[in-house]
C-alpha cells in the first residue's frame, strides 16, 4: 500500500498539526467501496435471518458474506491489511445489514469495535492479534464481574463473564476489569452455550464464558488510563486520524446502527404488508386506506429517516474534526452519545406504535415483523441504549457540572 496511505502528505514533529487529507480522501473513497461491497452481500445475509433466529447464532455463511465484503477490517489498520475507513461509512453498512438481519449486525459492529481498541494497544498486542490476518475477530464482554488478581508480569483471572455477543465467531475475547480490558484468546475459556436462553436479539449468542486461572500478560491488557492521559501505546504506529477518535464514542453508538436497519427492515415490512392486507372487521376495506395508518407510518418514516440521518451526520463530522488534528470537546461527544441512545429508544417507539395497527398475523412466527419489534426491545436494554442516563450527562456537561472522576471503562466516554 502506498505509504502517503499512511502519513501526512507534509512532514511535521506534531502529527495533528500536519495536512491530513490525502489520508481523509483514501478513507472516505474506501468507505463508499465497503459501502458497495455490503449491498452485494445483503441478499445472502437476509437469507440466514430465520437460522440466526432459531439457533442462536449467526450462520456461518453469514459470517463468511461479511469477511469477503470486508466487514471485519474496517478498523483494522491499514499496515495489516485493514480498510481504516470513516466511521459513517462503516455505520452505513452496518444499518444496511441490520435491515436484513439484526444478529448479523449486531455482532458485527462490536466486533469490529474491538478492532478499534486492539488498534490502541501495543504494536506487540497488535501483531500478535493480527498474525492471522485483517479479519481477525475478538468479542467482549466489559462488566467486571470476574476476578482478576495481579501476579507477576501480568494479571491472573478468573470467574464467569457474560454477554459476548458473537463469540462463536471471535478468535479472541476482551474481558472487563473496571479500569483496564484484558485480551484473551478463546481457547483459553470455556463458552456456555447454555446460557443464552432470550426472545430478542436471539442470533448474537451472547454467552457466558467461564475463565480459570488464565494468566494475561501485561501487553495484552488496555489500561484505560492510557487513553484517559492520551498515551496509548498504539499511537506509537497508529498515530493518525481514525484513531484518535473516541474509542468509548464508536462503541456506545455502534448498536445504535443495527437498530435503525432493524428499524427500517419493519417499517418496509409493515408498508410491503398493508398493500395487500385487508381489515378483518367492519368494510373489510383495505387496511391502506386507514387514516390512523397513514399518520402513524408518516411519522415513523420522518422519525426513523431523521434519526438515520442524523447519526450518520454527526459521525461525518466527528471524522472531518479528527482529519484537522483537531478533538470533540466533552460537550459535543456527550450530545453524540446522548443522540446516540435516542435514535435506539426512537426506533424502538416508532416500531411500538406501528405495532397495534400491523394485524394478527404479524405475530406469526414466520413474520418479520415479530422479529423485529423483539429484536429492538432487546436492543432497548444495552447499555448504550440508556437515553435517560445519556440525557444526564449531556445536559449536565451543558450546564458546566463536574463529571465523576475518571475511574473506569464508564467514567471514561465523558473524557475520551
Amino acid at each position: 500500500m502506498p505509504t502517503a496511505s499512511l502519513q501526512p502528505t507534509a512532514t511535521n514533529d506534531n502529527p495533528r498539526q500536519a495536512c491530513w487529507k490525502e489520508y481523509r480522501e483514501r478513507a472516505l473513497t474506501a468507505g463508499r467501496a465497503f459501502v458497495e461491497a455490503v449491498e452485494a452481500v445483503v441478499p445472502v445475509i437476509a437469507e440466514g435471518r430465520f437460522e440466526s433466529e432459531a439457533n442462536g447464532r449467526v450462520p456461518d455463511k453469514t459470517v463468511q458474506a461479511m469477511v469477503d465484503a470486508g466487514v471485519f477490517r474496517t478498523f483494522t489498520p491499514l499496515q495489516y491489511g485493514g480498510l481504516e475507513i470513516d466511521p459513517a461509512s462503516f455505520f452505513e453498512g452496518i444499518m444496511k445489514i441490520g435491515a436484513a438481519d439484526s444478529s448479523a449486525a449486531w455482532i458485527a459492529g462490536q466486533l469490529n469495535c474491538h478492532a478499534f481498541e486492539i488498534a490502541l494497544m501495543s504494536k506487540r498486542m497488535q501483531d500478535e492479534f493480527w498474525a492471522t490476518g485483517p479479519d481477525t475477530r475478538a468479542s467482549s464482554s466489559y462488566a467486571p464481574i470476574g476476578k482478576p488478581e495481579k501476579v507477576e508480569g501480568g494479571y491472573l483471572l478468573n470467574g464467569v463473564w457474560t454477554f459476548s455477543s458473537g463469540v462463536d465467531h471471535a478468535q479472541w475475547v476482551i474481558l472487563g476489569g473496571g479500569a483496564r480490558n484484558f485480551v484473551v484468546p478463546v481457547s483459553d475459556l470455556t463458552i456456555d452455550h447454555n446460557s443464552w436462553d432470550v426472545s430478542g436479539l436471539k442470533g448474537t449468542g451472547s454467552k457466558a464464558l467461564t475463565v480459570k486461572d488464565v494468566f494475561v500478560p501485561d501487553y495484552r491488557i488496555h489500561e484505560l488510563v492510557d487513553t484517559y492521559n492520551d498515551a496509548n501505546p498504539g499511537w506509537e504506529v497508529n498515530n493518525r486520524p481514525l484513531y484518535w477518535m473516541s474509542f468509548l464514542g464508536i462503541f456506545n453508538s455502534t448498536a445504535t446502527n443495527t437498530v435503525i436497519g432493524t428499524a427500517t427492515c419493519g417499517i418496509d415490512t409493515f408498508i410491503e404488508q398493508s398493500r395487500v392486507r385487508l381489515t378483518r372487521q367492519g368494510t373489510g376495506a383495505p387496511i391502506a386506506q386507514n387514516p390512523f395508518l397513514h399518520l402513524k407510518l408518516a411519522d415513523a418514516l420522518t422519525k426513523v429517516n431523521g434519526v438515520r440521518e442524523r447519526h450518520l451526520n454527526n459521525w461525518k463530522q466527528l471524522f472531518e474534526t479528527a482529519c484537522r488534528g483537531e478533538e470533540a470537546t466533552p460537550l459535543e461527544r456527550m450530545r453524540v452519545r446522548f443522540e446516540s441512545a435516542d435514535a435506539n429508544a426512537t426506533c424502538f417507539e416508532t416500531i411500538a406504535q406501528l405495532w397495534p395497527i400491523a394485524g394478527a398475523a404479524a405475530s406469526a412466527s414466520n413474520n418479520v415483523l415479530q422479529i423485529v419489534f423483539r429484536d429492538l426491545m432487546a436492543a432497548r436494554n444495552h447499555g448504550s441504549a440508556g437515553r435517560e442516563l445519556a440525557a444526564g450527562q449531556y445536559i449536565k456537561t451543558m450546564f458546566g457540572m463536574e463529571p465523576a472522576p475518571f475511574c473506569d471503562f464508564g467514567t471514561l466516554a465523558y473524557y475520551k
